[in-house]
């Protein structure tokens, strides 16, 4: 087979990738390889708006605790054992045959979509910090390109009288720290309204219309592994694939290859492929994750009705605080979910969940190490996660629990009912760092600012471990910018 482009991964950021380079150049010819299977009958769909309701029942309750990697109910140890033969959704890395010890919750994605079709579709707005310096020029314009792709509104969600209370509640408490247009407020989420839904999730098959058809300008090749992308003399000459149902190994040839595999595999199929820069796998982030509930009587936000979120939403909202810097470091997420009499007629009171992400320092001693000699249930060079929060980590997630309680007592009064968890690492879902994109082949970074790999042109890496800097909040809208940008490179490079 011959492609022009060959991308790695059927998630948003290959789906970006893909929709860009066509807006860019028409007529180009892409592949897009997928190791997972469809989910459904529509590729690329999100579950939450799947065509069968016991797909959508099964997701909406398996989400309704807020809290991500409780998502993860497939992570069976084992699934994979017999090779690929698990059923699509989100597993454990561990699960995957990896050493995932150091972050027990790690997860990705094994279906065509990637993680989005699964992801909370919340896409706070990057700021300060965790804008890269290698990409602030172009920043404005390719963040207004993803919001376009994304369909990010802020108007699916309310706020209802509920949660503009709880707003007014907690701007009272913390809107002091809080910088300019960074006060508690609505999230921008990737949801819109469209015919067969009021909220419907942006995923890949809304990104690319028609994905798995012969329609589409995209071919999918579904259940179908990379197993390393080939080169010579320094460029890209193509894909090796291998067909999971029939064992058939065959070599996709390409001018341009992207990997957009998701921040833990991106790493191991380059190395695979023997691309193994200094810093690869290296430079692993993940914001520490908080979470906690309080209880709320309505009285105490002045009597208003408790909201029901309808149309299968576990909860109203969602609505955020975004970080200011040192004065406010977190990104707090928070939904209000009823709570109903004992015999289930009518809401009495309501659950405010608070969530606080906590900055974690951007450290190379975090890292993914991938063995030269044993593999994973895929047959991909087995990879160890390292992983450890610092006394700088420690103690800022020492001060978010406090805030949370604050948080607490805000919306509830002094004798507030909640609890406090930090989840284990990988929680969030929210990786970063692993295919890092700098200015310079310093050996700190794996890539060039436009995502191609550092000495192999025509390679290039797509997502979220591009990102370099710590990511405070839900990390998908700053990665896909790493997308557009790859995109933009690869559409001017082949006109």
């Amino acid at each position: 087979m011959r492609t022009e482009v060959a991308i790695v991964g059927s998630g948003i950021m290959g789906a970006i990738v893909a929709r860009e380079v066509l807006r860019q150049r028409p007529g180009t010819d892409i592949v897009l390889v997928e190791a997972g299977p469809v989910h459904g009958t529509e590729p690329g769909r999100h579950l939450h708006s799947a065509a069968d309701a016991a797909t959508r029942d099964s997701y909406r309750e398996h989400v309704a605790a807020g809290v991500q990697s409780m998502y993860v109910g497939a992570a069976t140890a084992g699934a994979f054992a017999g090779g690929a033969t698990a059923t699509p959704g989100l597993y454990s890395f561990s699960a995957l045959g990896n050493d995932a010890r150091a972050m027990p919750a790690a997860a990705s994605a094994w279906n065509v979509g990637g993680m989005g079709s699964h992801w909370t579709a919340a896409c706070p707005t990057p700021w300060g910090e965790e804008i890269p310096a290698t990409a602030a020029a172009e920043w404005e314009e390719d963040y207004a390109r993803v919001l376009d792709v994304l369909n990010v509104t802020v108007d699916r969600f309310g706020p209802t009288p509920a949660g503009e209370a709880v707003i007014a509640a907690l701007d009272e408490r913390f809107g002091a720290a809080s910088a300019p247009g960074r006060h508690p407020q609505v999230m921008p989420m990737g949801v819109f309204a469209a015919p067969d839904a009021e909220r419907r999730r942006t995923d890949p098959s809304v990104i690319l219309p028609g994905l798995g058809t012969p329609e589409s300008p995209v071919r999918l090749l579904a259940e179908t592994l990379a197993r390393r992308v080939r080169h010579e003399d320094g460029r890209a000459t193509g894909v090796e694939v291998e067909d999971l149902r029939s064992g058939e190994v065959r070599v996709i040839e390409a001018e341009r290859v992207v990997v957009a595999a998701d921040a833990l595999r991106s790493p191991q199929l380059l190395f695979a492929s023997g691309i193994r820069p200094a810093a690869l796998g290296r430079y692993l982030n993940e914001h520490a994750f908080v979470t906690g509930r309080v209880f709320v009587e309505p009285d105490r936000l002045g009597g208003v009705e408790v909201p029901i979120p309808g149309d299968g939403e576990w909860m109203s909202g969602p609505l955020w605080i975004p970080h200011s810097g040192p004065a406010q470091p977190f990104h707090w997420q928070i939904g209000i979910s009823p709570m109903y009499s004992e015999d289930l007629s009518h809401a009495v009171a309501m659950s405010v969940g608070i969530s606080v992400y906590v900055p974690t320092e951007v450290r190379a001693e975090s890292y993914i190490a991938f063995s030269d000699t044993e593999t994973d249930a895929l047959g991909l060079p087995r990879a160890t996660i390292h992983y450890d929060y610092s006394e700088i980590d420690r103690a800022l997630i020492d001060r978010a629990m406090i805030d949370q309680r604050a948080a607490f007592e805000a919306v509830a009064g002094p004798d507030a009912v909640g609890n406090t968890l930090l989840l284990p690492p990988g929680s969030s879902l929210h990786y970063s760092g692993t295919v890092r994109s700098g200015a310079t082949d310093d050996g700190t970074s794996v890539v060039d600012p436009d995502g191609q790999v550092w000495g192999v042109s025509g390679v290039y890496v797509a997502g979220n471990g591009v990102l370099p800097t710590a990511v405070v909040g839900n990390v998908t809208s700053a990665g896909a910018v790493t997308a557009v940008r790859a995109a933009r490179a690869i559409a001017t490079g082949l006109a």
